[in-house]
């Protein structure tokens, strides 16, 4: 990876880290996410699932053996206790799993990775990346939008984000910003215009 610029994305709940990303795919670059590695690191058989199971019993497993991801995120949203433990087990492998696909990624449009990576700050995961970009939108915005994605309350929407470092530490912390705020094609036009930009100021000197 030594030419390869690497781009980690963060973003509160509901802010549209996932289709920035999706603006980079269109743009050519390898994307990964750190959401989809955490499922495949708590697959039966996988390094995280006997340890999840021991630690949240039987009840948090489906019939056909695999994790009930939902039932997971509710039981933590009120056991902080519980959440660090599952964190302590989660992310140092979800960590070793994310550089290791970076890594063996195929480079072949354009050589850069991003990462959409929920917990980047709070994991001070920086230093795995050359770039940070935090996603942000109105406080009422991604109240509805998580609202909305898992059929929640409001007031279930604020719990959530209360568990979350706050949007404006995101902010202070990332190197780069991009409002999310209107409609999925200005925030393509957004993302293209930030890797143009990013391009030439690392590419050209990297490589």
């Amino acid at each position: 990876m030594k030419n390869i610029l690497k781009i980690g994305v963060t973003g509160s709940a509901g802010s549209g880290k996932s289709l920035v990303c999706q603006g980079f795919k269109n743009l050519g670059l390898v994307t990964l996410d750190c959401d989809i590695i955490a499922r495949k690191v708590v697959e039966p058989g996988q390094k995280a699932y006997e340890g999840v199971v021991a630690c949240f019993g039987p009840d948090v497993v489906r019939e056909d053996k695999t994790l009930d991801r939902a039932r997971l995120r509710n039981i933590v949203v009120n056991r902080p206790d519980l959440r660090k433990q599952l964190e302590a087990l989660l992310h140092p492998l979800i960590i070793e799993e994310m550089v290791f696909q970076m890594k063996t990624a195929v480079y072949d449009k354009e050589p850069a990775c991003v990462v959409e990576v929920p917990l980047l700050f709070e994991l001070g995961m920086e230093n795995k990346f050359d770039v940070t970009l935090a996603v942000v939108a109105g406080q009422a915005t991604l109240l509805e939008r998580i609202s909305k994605r898992d059929n929640v309350s409001i007031e279930s929407a604020g719990k959530m984000l209360d568990l979350q470092m706050a949007q404006e530490k995101k902010i202070k912390r990332a190197d780069h910003v991009i409002e999310n705020n209107g409609k999925p094609g200005e925030l393509f036009v957004s993302v293209e215009k930030f890797y143009n930009k990013i391009k030439k100021e690392f590419l050209t000197i990297k490589l």
